[in-house]
């Protein structure tokens, strides 16, 4: 089944233009869908181990064009379901996962020395900017990133 095109729009905003199915674009929100619950997790708890954890898995992302949950898609769950591949992250994507993880460092770090409200809206904040890329496919960053450096010329 091919995207709609509101999803369409959607993943162009993070770059990936050659993802064509639905199958596709659902695994390519895998990664960004445990984010948001890693990200939930750390705010509940209000730990700061797990969000600096999670601000690693997105340098990850940043540095590798994949980050470890997509590694967990591509090579672990993939082939037990011969699911679709997914692109690497192109630099909307990769943008991306700067914000987060600085994000995700701010709110682990106000954890740490006991500024626990902040770290709770700062990280309330962050749930929801993963939550709208991990359920709706619809990125924050990756806007902003279009509205900084605008969009590629369409042949």
């Amino acid at each position: 089944m091919t995207v709609s095109d509101s999803l369409r729009w959607r993943l162009d905003i993070q770059g990936f233009t050659n993802v064509e199915t639905k199958s596709q674009a659902r695994w390519v929100k895998f990664s960004n869908f445990l984010c948001f619950l890693g990200f939930s997790a750390g705010t509940y708890l209000q730990s700061h181990a797990l969000m600096y954890l999670m601000a690693l898995f997105a340098v990850a992302g940043l540095s590798f064009h994949h980050t470890p949950f997509d590694y967990l898609y591509l090579y672990a769950i993939r082939p037990v379901i011969n699911g679709p591949d997914i692109p690497k992250r192109p630099a909307p994507a990769r943008f991306a996962c700067f914000i987060g993880m600085v994000w995700a460092a701010l709110t682990g770090s106000a954890f740490l020395i006991g500024y626990d409200q902040i770290g709770v809206i700062l990280g309330a904040l962050l749930m929801i900017a993963s939550g709208l890329q991990g359920v709706l496919n619809y990125c924050v960053a990756s806007q902003l990133w279009r509205k900084i450096y605008g969009w590629p010329d369409r042949e």
